[in-house]
């Protein structure tokens, strides 16, 4: 059901959420870490981490390049 929703919506609004979602379940996972111990939990928190920040710079990447097809639409 998470999949469909993710599908219908847009991307200016998919995007932040997948990486707001990223950020917080790395954020459990490295308190997790922090209290319980174990490496395990620290390279779920660091993999999390790390597909978020993955997530964040192609959106950004996105979302410049469409900045910059309007701004050339709106000079030809």
């Amino acid at each position: 059901m998470l999949g469909i929703l993710l599908k219908v919506l847009p991307f200016w609004i998919r995007e932040p959420l997948a990486v707001g979602l990223c950020l917080g379940m790395g954020g459990l996972a490295a308190y997790w870490f922090v209290v319980a111990g174990a490496w395990q939990r620290g390279a779920v928190a660091l993999m999390f981490f790390a597909v978020g920040a993955l997530r964040f710079f192609t959106a950004r990447r996105e979302w410049r390049t469409r900045q910059a097809e309007k701004a050339a639409a709106l000079a030809a």
